[in-house]
């Protein structure tokens, strides 16, 4: 793996004495810099004109130094970052994947109109995504409209990269807003209305169970 190199220059002056002989010796005895199997001598730059009889004998020295960044992260796993086609239909919504709540954060202040929270699901690096996609996310219960059956899928778009919070590939964010409906003549919420997914996934708690789809829409590119 390749070193990244970022170039700074650091500029000083330098009084000297009489002998300009004294300041090339003292100068060039400065090692080399190295990296990336390359090496970089200082750049030196010497003004020899004076600015009043007081300071004629002062030399003012820039060197530019050449700094070497740390190595390139290592991507885990790396055939995320090789993957060629975004991973489609894995789990379907007659048959989710059963994950796990890992955290629900509120990321608004407490006077926001309204609660949003950042939530982290594990998925055990079993249902991988590409940034843009959605998961499905089928809420507990029975559906109202269809008794016996479970509610319909709702989509989330995926708020992490592909190597989820950890940077390990087997989580992923959502940042779902708490839909609540507010009766117009009462100005009173009404609970019996409210957001059925959205409440379930903003009130769960670390180490509870959610089912999810993957969903083959990509929603930005």
């Amino acid at each position: 793996m390749s070193h990244l190199a970022v170039v700074s220059q650091v500029s000083f002056a330098v009084p000297v004495g009489n002998d300009s002989s004294t300041l090339t010796t003292s100068l060039f005895k400065t090692q080399n810099v190295r990296f990336a199997d390359k090496s970089w001598a200082p750049l030196l730059a010497v003004n020899l004109k004076s600015r009043n009889s007081q300071s004629r004998n002062r030399y003012a020295v820039c060197m530019s130094v050449q700094q070497a960044s740390r190595s390139k992260v290592a991507v885990s796993p790396l055939e995320l970052e090789d993957a060629k086609e975004p991973p489609l239909n894995i789990y379907k919504p007659k048959e989710p994947y059963t994950a796990t709540i890992v955290s629900v954060e509120r990321v608004v202040g407490p006077k926001a109109p309204g609660e949003t929270c950042h939530i982290v699901i594990d998925h055990d690096g079993n249902v991988p995504y590409w940034e843009g996609q959605s998961y499905g996310v089928i809420p507990p219960g029975e559906n109202p409209k269809k008794p016996g059956f479970p509610h319909n899928v709702r989509l989330y778009s995926i708020a992490s990269t592909r190597y989820g919070d950890s940077f390990d590939g087997k989580t992923a964010s959502l940042c779902v807003r708490r839909a609540v409906y507010y009766d117009p003549e009462t100005g009173k919420e009404d609970p019996s209305k409210n957001g059925i997914c959205s409440n379930y996934l903003c009130n769960s708690k670390p180490g509870d169970k959610v089912q999810i789809t993957d969903f083959n829409f990509l929603t930005s590119w």
